[in-house]
């Protein structure tokens, strides 16, 4: 995220007019600036040589160094996450890697856990990587490297305003009573669409208690892809000097050169407007809270990483986007028709949600509460997790009582919830996600995808805006998800 920061503070500048070329040559020179202040991270012999506009893979880590760790105290990567740009390929792919994910490692007996290979610098962790992603024919390259330490995530969602974040249930832990080897880092963020700042943000990025690896993966990869969204333009233009200097010592990149960042920024100009699409690496769990990939696991999402698929909706996107060049309203697109079916994993349950919107969210919500009759077979519904709850403005203004979460767990896995979204919010960032459209149950839905996998349908009426989340690792079916939306009922007390 920092890198992508960086670089689209310099791409909103080729869009000014006259002098573009002058422009952003300063404008790297001052980038170059502001990133030789961070760490070197001496990588170079070890990443691939790439030409300006050819497609790169970019490893960002999420450095677990905190402030006040002991000098010596081995930094491990707390997160890391390869971004194919390609400008040939149909979607930017992301692919995130288990920390704990059991590998060799140089000069190690016995398996260890990936985010050991980063003890003694990056360059360990590069080659780690390229040697479990690469197969027969076809070498695992990675082109760019950066690094980010949780202050600038904090500071960089900061300079941004903070981002509206989907939060699918409660996350909440205090320590109280624990002893220091058993403490989590706090945290109490609700379930709702809500605005999050930068420590906020940075809490529920890194929450990993009663969640495994890849749900915490999932939950960073779905964060970037809503704060991406919302990300402006003039944003960026406006702060870009105070976003460099605020993030610019706690980044450890090789794009600190102006030719690099401009070649970058080249190739990010080629993919905009591009769909992303999440790439999971497939895993069991083994002993000692680790996970395992077998080696056709790891080439089959290394190849889905580097050729990926058409993601559905193509023709809506490029709709939008023409209209958003042509400062026009998005031209009403025809929406699919979709069967009404129904899979056996579905069943119909209209008691158990009308009594809890009965009890937790009807009594103080003052706008129409849509509620599904149907649910998935080994979900409950989480009356903990559930509530109304009050909207806030990006300029300090509370809407009371404007929205509603209803969250179901999703019993099959840890850390699965998926839920219903309300709230008299008629434009939220959210809707921006939509990449096609759907009549279901004689309604339209704007869809969000990851992949082919349905994220998000959403609603828009008259009196709000509503929507069906999945997990956050998608576990529920395209087919799933369409029948609980389709099953969606006003709430008549």
């Amino acid at each position: 995220m920092a890198l992508q920061i960086v670089l689209a503070g310099i791409l909103v500048l080729a869009a000014v007019g006259a002098g573009v070329a002058t422009v952003l040559w300063n404008e790297g020179k001052k980038a170059e600036g502001e990133l030789a202040r961070g760490d070197d991270p001496g990588v170079g012999d070890v990443l691939d040589g790439v030409r300006s506009g050819e497609a790169q893979t970019i490893l960002l880590v999420g450095d677990d160094h905190r402030f006040g760790d002991a000098k010596g105290t081995p930094t491990r990567s707390d997160t890391m996450m390869l971004i194919r740009l390609d400008p040939d390929a149909k979607a930017t792919t992301m692919l995130s890697l288990p920390r704990d994910l059991e590998v060799n490692l140089p000069g190690q007996t016995g398996l260890r856990k990936l985010n050991q290979a980063y003890e003694k610098g990056p360059k360990g962790l590069i080659r780690t990587l390229k040697r479990l992603l690469s197969s027969p024919g076809e070498p695992f390259r990675i082109e760019h490297f950066a690094s980010i330490r949780f202050t600038a995530f904090a500071k960089a969602v900061n300079e941004f305003n903070c981002f509206y974040v989907d939060i699918d249930r409660r996350y909440y832990n205090d320590n109280a009573g624990l002893p220091p080897g058993k403490r989590f880092a706090t945290i109490d963020v609700p379930a709702g669409y809500q605005r999050l700042c930068g420590e906020q943000s940075l809490a529920y990025v890194r929450f990993r208690h009663f969640d495994s690896d890849l749900v915490r993966e999932a939950r960073q990869t779905n964060y970037l892809a809503e704060a991406r969204g919302q990300i402006a333009n003039t944003t960026i233009f406006d702060n870009r000097d105070d976003i460099l200097k605020a993030i610019g010592p706690y980044i450890s990149t090789d794009v600190r050169h102006s030719r690099d960042i401009l070649g970058v920024v080249k190739l990010a100009a080629n993919i905009a407007g591009k769909p992303t699409e999440k790439i999971t690496l497939a895993t069991r769990d083994v002993a000692g809270g680790n996970v395992a990939a077998t080696p056709q696991a790891l080439a089959k999402a290394a190849r889905e990483f580097l050729h990926p698929g058409s993601v559905p909706g193509a023709a809506t996107r490029k709709a939008r986007d023409a209209a958003k060049k042509n400062r026009t309203a998005t031209p009403a697109a025809k929406a699919r028709r979709r069967k009404a079916t129904t899979p056996p994993t579905i069943f119909a349950d209209p008691a158990a949600a009308k009594s809890l919107v009965a009890t937790t969210i009807a009594p103080k919500t003052r706008f129409p509460i849509l509620y599904p009759k149907a649910m998935e077979r080994q979900s409950r519904y989480d009356a903990v997790s559930s509530r109304p709850y009050d909207i806030a403005s990006s300029d300090g203004k509370t809407y009371p009582w404007q929205a509603y979460r209803i969250v179901v767990t999703e019993n099959a896995g840890i850390g699965q919830y998926y839920g219903v979204e309300g709230t008299t919010w008629r434009d939220p960032p959210i809707l921006d996600l939509a990449d096609d459209q759907e009549r279901l149950g004689g309604r339209t839905f704007l869809v969000q995808y990851d992949g082919k996998q349905i994220r998000r349908l959403m609603l828009r009426t008259p009196s709000g805006t509503y929507w069906v989340s999945n997990t956050l690792s998608n576990a529920l079916s395209n087919a799933e998800m369409r029948a609980i939306a389709r099953s969606l009922t006003v709430y008549r007390g």
